[in-house]
Protein backbone atom coordinates (compact mmCIF):
# COMPACT_ATOMS: atom_id res chain seq x y z
CA UNK A 1 0.00 0.00 0.00
CA UNK A 2 1.13 3.36 -0.82
CA UNK A 3 -0.91 4.60 2.30
CA UNK A 4 0.35 5.44 5.37
CA UNK A 5 -2.16 4.56 8.56
CA UNK A 6 -2.70 8.48 9.01
CA UNK A 7 -3.72 8.65 4.98
CA UNK A 8 -6.22 5.80 5.41
CA UNK A 9 -7.72 7.38 8.66
CA UNK A 10 -8.13 11.22 6.65
CA UNK A 11 -9.80 9.09 3.35
CA UNK A 12 -12.13 7.09 5.72
CA UNK A 13 -12.98 9.91 7.25
CA UNK A 14 -13.92 12.07 4.74
CA UNK A 15 -16.14 8.63 3.05
CA UNK A 16 -17.89 8.62 6.02
CA UNK A 17 -19.19 12.57 6.15
CA UNK A 18 -20.16 12.50 2.49
CA UNK A 19 -22.48 9.58 3.15
CA UNK A 20 -23.82 11.39 6.26
CA UNK A 21 -24.43 14.22 3.95
CA UNK A 22 -27.32 12.21 2.45
CA UNK A 23 -28.92 11.64 5.20
CA UNK A 24 -29.02 15.23 5.91
CA UNK A 25 -30.25 16.51 3.77
CA UNK A 26 -32.85 13.92 2.69
CA UNK A 27 -35.28 15.97 5.41
CA UNK A 28 -34.83 19.09 2.83
CA UNK A 29 -36.73 17.22 -0.02
CA UNK A 30 -40.37 17.40 0.04
CA UNK A 31 -41.32 17.16 -3.46
CA UNK A 32 -39.42 16.58 -7.45
CA UNK A 33 -38.64 20.32 -7.53
CA UNK A 34 -36.53 20.57 -4.13
CA UNK A 35 -35.05 16.65 -5.59
CA UNK A 36 -33.90 18.21 -8.93
CA UNK A 37 -33.05 21.94 -8.68
CA UNK A 38 -33.07 22.36 -5.00
CA UNK A 39 -36.41 24.67 -4.73
CA UNK A 40 -34.56 27.16 -6.45
CA UNK A 41 -32.23 28.45 -3.54
CA UNK A 42 -29.04 28.67 -4.28
CA UNK A 43 -27.10 31.77 -4.07
CA UNK A 44 -23.77 33.12 -5.63
CA UNK A 45 -21.05 32.05 -3.81
CA UNK A 46 -22.63 28.36 -3.35
CA UNK A 47 -23.52 28.04 -6.66
CA UNK A 48 -19.89 29.16 -7.77
CA UNK A 49 -18.66 26.50 -5.10
CA UNK A 50 -20.96 23.63 -6.18
CA UNK A 51 -20.71 24.77 -9.98
CA UNK A 52 -16.89 24.27 -10.36
CA UNK A 53 -16.52 21.01 -7.85
CA UNK A 54 -19.05 19.36 -9.89
CA UNK A 55 -16.84 20.37 -13.31
CA UNK A 56 -13.70 18.98 -11.45
CA UNK A 57 -13.31 14.95 -10.91
CA UNK A 58 -10.49 12.57 -11.39
CA UNK A 59 -11.51 11.96 -14.71
CA UNK A 60 -11.34 15.49 -15.60
CA UNK A 61 -7.23 16.01 -14.14
CA UNK A 62 -6.86 12.81 -16.10
CA UNK A 63 -8.01 13.87 -19.19
CA UNK A 64 -6.10 17.06 -19.24
CA UNK A 65 -2.95 15.56 -18.01
CA UNK A 66 -3.06 12.97 -20.56
CA UNK A 67 -3.65 16.00 -23.36
CA UNK A 68 -0.57 17.75 -21.31
CA UNK A 69 1.36 14.84 -21.39
CA UNK A 70 0.71 14.19 -25.36
CA UNK A 71 1.02 17.38 -26.39
CA UNK A 72 3.89 19.84 -23.59
CA UNK A 73 2.66 23.10 -22.96
CA UNK A 74 0.50 23.97 -26.16
CA UNK A 75 -2.09 22.04 -24.44
CA UNK A 76 -2.43 24.63 -22.27
CA UNK A 77 -4.84 26.59 -25.35
CA UNK A 78 -7.33 24.18 -24.14
CA UNK A 79 -8.16 26.41 -21.12
CA UNK A 80 -8.69 29.70 -23.41
CA UNK A 81 -12.20 28.55 -25.16
CA UNK A 82 -13.17 28.60 -21.32
CA UNK A 83 -12.44 31.45 -19.87
CA UNK A 84 -14.07 33.27 -23.14
CA UNK A 85 -17.46 31.50 -23.32
CA UNK A 86 -18.25 32.24 -19.31
CA UNK A 87 -16.96 35.78 -19.36
CA UNK A 88 -19.30 36.10 -22.70
CA UNK A 89 -22.31 34.57 -21.07
CA UNK A 90 -22.17 36.18 -17.62
CA UNK A 91 -21.99 39.39 -19.45
CA UNK A 92 -24.55 39.02 -21.73
CA UNK A 93 -26.96 36.63 -20.11
CA UNK A 94 -27.07 34.85 -23.83
CA UNK A 95 -29.62 31.80 -23.46
CA UNK A 96 -28.94 31.52 -19.69
CA UNK A 97 -30.92 34.32 -18.42
CA UNK A 98 -34.01 33.12 -20.80
CA UNK A 99 -33.94 29.63 -19.58
CA UNK A 100 -34.13 30.91 -16.17
CA UNK A 101 -36.96 32.51 -16.26
CA UNK A 102 -38.94 29.96 -17.59
CA UNK A 103 -38.78 28.40 -14.51
CA UNK A 104 -38.34 24.65 -16.30
CA UNK A 105 -36.01 21.78 -14.34
CA UNK A 106 -34.51 20.01 -17.80
CA UNK A 107 -33.95 21.62 -21.18
CA UNK A 108 -35.99 19.02 -23.16
CA UNK A 109 -39.04 20.54 -21.59
CA UNK A 110 -38.16 24.35 -23.46
CA UNK A 111 -38.32 21.90 -26.98
CA UNK A 112 -41.61 20.69 -25.79
CA UNK A 113 -43.26 24.31 -25.36
CA UNK A 114 -41.89 25.61 -28.73
CA UNK A 115 -42.02 22.12 -30.95
CA UNK A 116 -43.72 19.49 -29.42
CA UNK A 117 -43.46 16.52 -27.30
CA UNK A 118 -41.99 14.72 -30.37
CA UNK A 119 -38.70 16.77 -29.99
CA UNK A 120 -38.76 16.51 -26.61
CA UNK A 121 -38.23 13.12 -26.59
CA UNK A 122 -35.93 12.92 -29.39
CA UNK A 123 -33.56 15.39 -27.15
CA UNK A 124 -33.65 13.64 -24.53
CA UNK A 125 -33.25 10.11 -25.97
CA UNK A 126 -29.98 12.12 -27.99
CA UNK A 127 -28.65 13.39 -24.54
CA UNK A 128 -29.13 10.11 -22.43
CA UNK A 129 -27.11 8.18 -25.25
CA UNK A 130 -24.28 11.06 -25.70
CA UNK A 131 -24.30 11.62 -21.96
CA UNK A 132 -24.00 7.61 -20.61
CA UNK A 133 -21.57 6.80 -22.81
CA UNK A 134 -19.32 10.35 -21.86
CA UNK A 135 -20.21 9.72 -18.40
CA UNK A 136 -19.42 5.26 -18.36
CA UNK A 137 -16.03 5.74 -19.42
CA UNK A 138 -15.52 7.41 -15.66
CA UNK A 139 -15.53 5.03 -13.33
CA UNK A 140 -12.62 2.39 -14.92
CA UNK A 141 -10.13 5.76 -15.83
CA UNK A 142 -11.12 6.57 -12.06
CA UNK A 143 -10.76 3.34 -10.93
CA UNK A 144 -7.29 2.64 -12.18
CA UNK A 145 -6.03 6.40 -11.27
CA UNK A 146 -7.03 5.48 -7.31
CA UNK A 147 -5.30 1.82 -7.46
CA UNK A 148 -2.66 3.35 -8.44
CA UNK A 149 -2.44 6.11 -6.22
CA UNK A 150 -3.25 3.33 -3.03
CA UNK A 151 -1.02 0.82 -4.21
CA UNK A 152 -4.35 -1.52 -4.62
CA UNK A 153 -3.84 -3.88 -7.06
CA UNK A 154 -5.07 -3.26 -11.04
CA UNK A 155 -7.49 -6.41 -10.78
CA UNK A 156 -9.71 -5.24 -8.33
CA UNK A 157 -10.94 -2.33 -10.13
CA UNK A 158 -13.95 -3.71 -10.39
CA UNK A 159 -14.47 -3.52 -6.45
CA UNK A 160 -13.09 0.20 -6.28
CA UNK A 161 -15.50 1.17 -9.14
CA UNK A 162 -18.24 -0.53 -7.17
CA UNK A 163 -17.13 0.96 -3.82
CA UNK A 164 -16.60 4.71 -5.70
CA UNK A 165 -20.43 4.76 -6.96
CA UNK A 166 -21.98 3.37 -3.72
CA UNK A 167 -21.34 5.89 -1.99
CA UNK A 168 -22.49 8.44 -4.85
CA UNK A 169 -25.57 6.80 -5.47
CA UNK A 170 -26.42 6.62 -1.31
CA UNK A 171 -26.08 10.30 -0.40
CA UNK A 172 -27.12 11.45 -4.08
CA UNK A 173 -30.43 9.29 -4.21
CA UNK A 174 -31.67 10.44 -0.66
CA UNK A 175 -30.61 14.07 -0.89
CA UNK A 176 -31.01 14.95 -4.65
CA UNK A 177 -29.45 18.48 -6.06
CA UNK A 178 -29.62 19.80 -2.08
CA UNK A 179 -27.30 17.26 -1.07
CA UNK A 180 -24.80 17.92 -4.16
CA UNK A 181 -24.84 20.94 -3.50
CA UNK A 182 -24.12 20.47 -0.08
CA UNK A 183 -21.22 18.27 -0.38
CA UNK A 184 -20.11 20.03 -3.26
CA UNK A 185 -19.25 23.03 -0.55
CA UNK A 186 -17.03 20.64 1.14
CA UNK A 187 -15.32 19.26 -1.92
CA UNK A 188 -14.49 22.84 -3.56
CA UNK A 189 -12.71 23.51 -0.47
CA UNK A 190 -10.82 20.35 -0.43
CA UNK A 191 -9.57 20.41 -4.45
CA UNK A 192 -8.69 23.66 -4.51
CA UNK A 193 -6.52 23.25 -1.81
CA UNK A 194 -5.37 20.02 -3.32
CA UNK A 195 -4.77 21.26 -6.97
CA UNK A 196 -3.13 24.33 -5.06
CA UNK A 197 -0.86 21.83 -3.14
CA UNK A 198 0.35 19.35 -6.43
CA UNK A 199 1.25 22.39 -8.55
CA UNK A 200 3.52 24.16 -6.25
CA UNK A 201 5.36 20.63 -5.05
CA UNK A 202 5.83 19.79 -8.56
CA UNK A 203 7.07 22.93 -9.60
CA UNK A 204 9.02 23.21 -6.42
CA UNK A 205 10.66 20.01 -7.29
CA UNK A 206 10.89 19.66 -10.65
CA UNK A 207 11.58 23.51 -11.61
CA UNK A 208 10.53 25.42 -15.22
CA UNK A 209 13.35 24.82 -17.00
CA UNK A 210 13.01 21.12 -16.67
CA UNK A 211 9.38 21.81 -17.94
CA UNK A 212 9.74 23.37 -20.93
CA UNK A 213 12.88 21.78 -22.21
CA UNK A 214 11.00 18.64 -21.98
CA UNK A 215 7.96 19.68 -23.54
CA UNK A 216 10.15 21.01 -26.27
CA UNK A 217 12.65 17.95 -26.74
CA UNK A 218 9.19 15.79 -26.58
CA UNK A 219 7.37 17.46 -29.53
CA UNK A 220 9.48 20.21 -30.59
CA UNK A 221 7.75 23.51 -31.79
CA UNK A 222 4.75 21.78 -31.60
CA UNK A 223 5.06 21.11 -27.88
CA UNK A 224 5.44 25.11 -27.13
CA UNK A 225 3.12 26.62 -29.81
CA UNK A 226 -0.42 25.43 -30.02
CA UNK A 227 -0.38 27.45 -33.80
CA UNK A 228 2.69 25.14 -34.94
CA UNK A 229 2.28 22.57 -37.89
CA UNK A 230 1.22 19.23 -37.04
CA UNK A 231 -0.25 20.23 -33.42
CA UNK A 232 -4.01 19.50 -32.58
CA UNK A 233 -4.78 22.81 -30.51
CA UNK A 234 -4.63 25.40 -33.20
CA UNK A 235 -7.14 27.72 -34.73
CA UNK A 236 -9.69 25.09 -35.82
CA UNK A 237 -9.40 23.64 -32.15
CA UNK A 238 -10.05 27.08 -30.77
CA UNK A 239 -13.12 27.92 -32.98
CA UNK A 240 -14.77 24.43 -32.34
CA UNK A 241 -14.03 24.88 -28.38
CA UNK A 242 -16.06 28.21 -28.57
CA UNK A 243 -19.02 26.57 -29.93
CA UNK A 244 -18.24 23.36 -27.85
CA UNK A 245 -18.41 25.39 -24.41
CA UNK A 246 -21.22 27.79 -25.68
CA UNK A 247 -23.01 24.42 -26.08
CA UNK A 248 -22.40 23.15 -22.39
CA UNK A 249 -22.28 25.52 -20.23
CA UNK A 250 -25.77 27.11 -21.85
CA UNK A 251 -27.89 23.61 -22.55
CA UNK A 252 -25.71 20.86 -21.06
CA UNK A 253 -27.67 18.53 -18.76
CA UNK A 254 -25.25 18.67 -15.81
CA UNK A 255 -24.34 22.57 -16.19
CA UNK A 256 -28.27 23.97 -16.52
CA UNK A 257 -29.56 21.73 -13.23
CA UNK A 258 -26.92 23.57 -11.31
CA UNK A 259 -28.03 27.05 -13.20
CA UNK A 260 -32.02 26.24 -12.65
CA UNK A 261 -31.18 25.85 -8.75
CA UNK A 262 -30.07 29.55 -8.94
CA UNK A 263 -32.78 31.98 -6.92
CA UNK A 264 -33.04 34.15 -9.56
CA UNK A 265 -31.94 35.01 -13.50
CA UNK A 266 -29.55 37.63 -12.36
CA UNK A 267 -27.52 34.88 -9.89
CA UNK A 268 -27.22 32.20 -12.39
CA UNK A 269 -25.65 35.31 -14.75
CA UNK A 270 -23.23 36.28 -11.98
CA UNK A 271 -22.02 32.77 -11.34
CA UNK A 272 -20.85 32.40 -15.02
CA UNK A 273 -19.13 35.78 -14.66
CA UNK A 274 -17.27 35.16 -11.68
CA UNK A 275 -16.67 31.12 -13.04
CA UNK A 276 -14.43 32.15 -15.79
CA UNK A 277 -11.40 32.35 -13.66
CA UNK A 278 -12.37 29.44 -12.29
CA UNK A 279 -12.63 27.07 -15.16
CA UNK A 280 -9.72 28.77 -17.12
CA UNK A 281 -8.04 27.49 -13.81
CA UNK A 282 -9.43 24.37 -13.76
CA UNK A 283 -8.45 23.42 -17.54
CA UNK A 284 -4.41 24.80 -17.25
CA UNK A 285 -3.37 23.47 -14.17
CA UNK A 286 -4.06 20.16 -14.68
CA UNK A 287 -2.79 19.72 -18.22
CA UNK A 288 0.39 21.72 -16.65
CA UNK A 289 0.60 18.45 -14.19
CA UNK A 290 0.65 16.28 -17.54
CA UNK A 291 3.90 18.20 -18.78
CA UNK A 292 5.48 18.34 -15.37
CA UNK A 293 4.50 13.85 -15.55
CA UNK A 294 6.48 14.37 -18.87
CA UNK A 295 9.34 16.28 -17.49
CA UNK A 296 9.55 14.36 -13.70
CA UNK A 297 9.10 10.49 -14.84
CA UNK A 298 11.85 8.37 -16.04
CA UNK A 299 10.02 5.64 -16.93
CA UNK A 300 7.46 6.43 -19.32
CA UNK A 301 4.03 4.38 -18.58
CA UNK A 302 2.81 2.04 -21.07
CA UNK A 303 -1.33 3.71 -20.80
CA UNK A 304 -0.79 7.43 -20.84
CA UNK A 305 -3.30 7.88 -18.67
CA UNK A 306 -1.22 6.44 -15.62
CA UNK A 307 0.95 9.37 -15.68
CA UNK A 308 -0.54 11.07 -13.33
CA UNK A 309 -1.48 9.00 -10.83
CA UNK A 310 2.40 7.77 -11.11
CA UNK A 311 3.72 11.18 -10.65
CA UNK A 312 1.51 12.13 -7.83
CA UNK A 313 2.72 8.83 -5.89
CA UNK A 314 6.37 9.64 -6.07
CA UNK A 315 6.03 13.29 -5.35
CA UNK A 316 4.04 13.34 -2.55
CA UNK A 317 5.52 12.26 1.04
CA UNK A 318 3.07 9.97 2.60
CA UNK A 319 0.75 11.52 5.48
CA UNK A 320 -0.21 13.80 3.14
CA UNK A 321 -1.26 11.89 0.51
CA UNK A 322 -4.05 10.94 2.10
CA UNK A 323 -5.04 14.09 2.06
CA UNK A 324 -4.39 15.04 -1.42
CA UNK A 325 -6.45 11.42 -2.36
CA UNK A 326 -9.42 12.94 0.00
CA UNK A 327 -9.14 15.94 -2.28
CA UNK A 328 -9.52 14.16 -5.72
CA UNK A 329 -12.25 11.98 -4.49
CA UNK A 330 -13.96 14.70 -3.39
CA UNK A 331 -13.79 16.46 -6.74
CA UNK A 332 -14.53 12.80 -8.54
CA UNK A 333 -17.86 12.02 -6.18
CA UNK A 334 -18.97 15.68 -6.97
CA UNK A 335 -19.17 14.97 -10.71
CA UNK A 336 -20.66 11.70 -10.43
CA UNK A 337 -23.26 13.06 -8.21
CA UNK A 338 -24.04 15.94 -10.64
CA UNK A 339 -24.07 13.85 -13.75
CA UNK A 340 -25.29 10.76 -12.19
CA UNK A 341 -28.99 13.43 -11.13
CA UNK A 342 -28.57 15.27 -14.62
CA UNK A 343 -28.78 11.85 -16.58
CA UNK A 344 -31.08 9.84 -14.64
CA UNK A 345 -33.29 13.58 -14.55
CA UNK A 346 -33.54 13.03 -18.03
CA UNK A 347 -34.27 9.51 -18.70
CA UNK A 348 -36.92 9.88 -16.44
CA UNK A 349 -38.38 13.01 -16.52
CA UNK A 350 -37.99 13.40 -20.77
CA UNK A 351 -38.21 9.68 -21.86
CA UNK A 352 -40.37 7.48 -19.27
CA UNK A 353 -42.53 10.96 -18.61
CA UNK A 354 -43.04 12.03 -21.81
CA UNK A 355 -43.38 8.11 -23.18
CA UNK A 356 -45.92 7.86 -20.38
CA UNK A 357 -47.89 10.64 -20.62
CA UNK A 358 -48.16 9.79 -24.72
CA UNK A 359 -49.33 6.07 -23.91
CA UNK A 360 -51.99 6.32 -21.31
CA UNK A 361 -53.16 10.05 -21.65
CA UNK A 362 -52.44 11.24 -18.18
CA UNK A 363 -49.03 12.44 -16.72
CA UNK A 364 -46.91 10.83 -14.29
CA UNK A 365 -47.78 11.62 -10.52
CA UNK A 366 -45.15 13.47 -8.74
CA UNK A 367 -44.29 11.08 -6.47
CA UNK A 368 -43.77 8.68 -8.92
CA UNK A 369 -41.40 10.56 -10.66
CA UNK A 370 -39.49 11.06 -7.67
CA UNK A 371 -39.82 7.22 -7.67
CA UNK A 372 -38.49 6.67 -11.09
CA UNK A 373 -35.96 9.05 -11.19
CA UNK A 374 -34.10 7.46 -7.71
CA UNK A 375 -34.68 4.26 -9.98
CA UNK A 376 -33.20 5.57 -12.72
CA UNK A 377 -30.39 6.46 -10.80
CA UNK A 378 -29.79 2.37 -10.39
CA UNK A 379 -29.91 1.70 -14.26
CA UNK A 380 -27.17 4.73 -14.95
CA UNK A 381 -24.35 2.99 -12.04
CA UNK A 382 -25.38 -0.47 -14.06
CA UNK A 383 -24.75 1.08 -17.08
CA UNK A 384 -21.74 3.35 -16.62
CA UNK A 385 -20.01 -0.14 -14.85
CA UNK A 386 -20.25 -2.50 -18.10
CA UNK A 387 -19.45 0.54 -20.38
CA UNK A 388 -16.18 0.80 -18.20
CA UNK A 389 -15.49 -2.57 -19.49
CA UNK A 390 -15.72 -2.41 -22.59
CA UNK A 391 -14.46 1.07 -23.60
CA UNK A 392 -11.86 0.92 -25.91
CA UNK A 393 -10.34 4.23 -27.85
CA UNK A 394 -6.70 5.15 -29.01
CA UNK A 395 -7.80 8.99 -29.06
CA UNK A 396 -6.97 11.41 -26.78
CA UNK A 397 -9.44 10.50 -24.18
CA UNK A 398 -10.19 14.47 -24.35
CA UNK A 399 -11.56 14.04 -27.35
CA UNK A 400 -13.56 11.28 -26.95
CA UNK A 401 -15.30 13.02 -24.36
CA UNK A 402 -16.04 15.93 -26.27
CA UNK A 403 -17.45 13.80 -29.00
CA UNK A 404 -19.42 11.41 -27.06
CA UNK A 405 -21.87 14.16 -26.15
CA UNK A 406 -21.61 16.38 -29.04
CA UNK A 407 -24.12 13.85 -29.97
CA UNK A 408 -26.97 15.78 -28.86
CA UNK A 409 -25.03 19.52 -27.99
CA UNK A 410 -24.98 20.75 -31.59
CA UNK A 411 -28.48 20.07 -32.41
CA UNK A 412 -29.54 21.49 -28.95
CA UNK A 413 -27.90 24.36 -28.94
CA UNK A 414 -29.72 25.53 -32.42
CA UNK A 415 -33.12 24.34 -31.15
CA UNK A 416 -32.36 26.44 -28.45
CA UNK A 417 -31.43 29.88 -29.38
CA UNK A 418 -34.30 29.13 -32.71
CA UNK A 419 -36.37 28.35 -29.61
CA UNK A 420 -35.92 31.14 -27.33
CA UNK A 421 -35.19 34.21 -30.00
CA UNK A 422 -36.50 32.72 -33.28
CA UNK A 423 -39.67 30.95 -32.70
CA UNK A 424 -42.05 33.95 -33.69
CA UNK A 425 -44.06 34.52 -36.81
CA UNK A 426 -42.27 37.65 -37.75
CA UNK A 427 -39.48 35.86 -38.75
CA UNK A 428 -41.89 34.05 -41.35
CA UNK A 429 -40.76 31.20 -43.52
CA UNK A 430 -37.26 30.94 -41.28
CA UNK A 431 -39.34 30.92 -37.23
CA UNK A 432 -38.07 27.80 -35.69
CA UNK A 433 -40.70 24.68 -35.94
CA UNK A 434 -40.53 21.11 -34.84
CA UNK A 435 -39.51 19.81 -38.52
CA UNK A 436 -36.65 22.28 -38.42
CA UNK A 437 -35.74 20.86 -34.78
CA UNK A 438 -35.62 17.30 -35.42
CA UNK A 439 -33.41 17.95 -38.60
CA UNK A 440 -31.13 19.84 -36.59
CA UNK A 441 -30.96 17.14 -34.22
CA UNK A 442 -30.54 14.17 -36.54
CA UNK A 443 -28.15 16.04 -38.53
CA UNK A 444 -26.01 17.56 -35.73
CA UNK A 445 -25.20 13.84 -34.02
CA UNK A 446 -23.66 12.60 -37.49
CA UNK A 447 -20.09 13.75 -37.18
CA UNK A 448 -19.98 11.77 -33.58
CA UNK A 449 -21.23 8.65 -35.51
CA UNK A 450 -18.44 9.22 -37.92
CA UNK A 451 -16.02 9.53 -35.20
CA UNK A 452 -16.40 6.04 -33.86
CA UNK A 453 -15.54 4.59 -37.10
CA UNK A 454 -12.09 3.20 -37.81
CA UNK A 455 -11.12 6.24 -40.54
CA UNK A 456 -12.76 9.77 -40.04
CA UNK A 457 -11.29 13.44 -40.40
CA UNK A 458 -9.93 15.33 -37.45
CA UNK A 459 -11.66 15.95 -34.63
CA UNK A 460 -11.60 19.56 -34.59
CA UNK A 461 -13.07 19.18 -38.20
CA UNK A 462 -16.04 16.62 -36.93
CA UNK A 463 -17.16 18.63 -34.29
CA UNK A 464 -17.45 22.13 -36.66
CA UNK A 465 -19.48 19.91 -38.83
CA UNK A 466 -21.87 19.03 -36.31
CA UNK A 467 -22.62 22.73 -35.66
CA UNK A 468 -23.20 23.29 -39.70
CA UNK A 469 -25.45 20.67 -39.95
CA UNK A 470 -27.59 21.53 -37.31
CA UNK A 471 -27.71 25.07 -38.59
CA UNK A 472 -28.33 23.96 -41.73
CA UNK A 473 -30.69 21.24 -40.46
CA UNK A 474 -33.04 24.21 -38.72
CA UNK A 475 -33.29 26.12 -41.13
CA UNK A 476 -34.19 23.89 -44.12
CA UNK A 477 -36.48 22.04 -42.09
CA UNK A 478 -38.21 24.90 -40.98
CA UNK A 479 -38.58 26.38 -44.03
CA UNK A 480 -39.56 23.08 -45.44
CA UNK A 481 -42.52 23.02 -43.14
CA UNK A 482 -43.64 26.19 -43.50
CA UNK A 483 -43.91 25.66 -47.23
CA UNK A 484 -45.29 21.94 -47.12
CA UNK A 485 -47.38 22.41 -44.26
CA UNK A 486 -48.50 26.33 -43.45
CA UNK A 487 -51.32 25.24 -41.34
CA UNK A 488 -49.83 24.35 -37.87
CA UNK A 489 -51.27 21.13 -36.73
CA UNK A 490 -53.75 20.50 -33.91
CA UNK A 491 -51.92 20.57 -30.68
CA UNK A 492 -48.50 21.98 -32.10
CA UNK A 493 -47.43 24.87 -29.90
CA UNK A 494 -47.04 28.40 -30.96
Amino acid sequence: MNLSAVDVVIVAVYLVLILYSGTFAKKYIRDLSGFLVAERSMGLHLGLASLVSSEIGIITYMYLAEAGYKNGLAALMIGLPFFVVFLFLGRTGFIIKPLLELKIMTLPELFERKFGPGVRFLAGLLMAVGGLINFGVFPGVEAKFINTVTGLPQDAILWTMIGLLAVVLVYTALGGMVSVIFTNYVQFILLSLGMVFLTALGFLKIGWPRIVSASAAAFGDAGLNPFAAGGQFGLGFFLWQLLFQLSVLTIAPYITMRIFSAKDARTGTRIFTWSSVMFLARAIIPVFWGVMALAYLTGKPEDPLQALPLMIVRLTPKGLLGLLLAALLAASMSTYASYLLSWSSVISQDLIGVAYERLTGRPLGERRRLLVNRATMGGVILFIVWWSFIFRSEELLFFYLMLAVNLFLAGTLVSAIFGLYLHDRRFGIFRGRCWGAYAAFILGAVPTVLFFLPAHPPVSRLGILSYVLALAGMVVGSAAQNVLAPDRPKGEPA
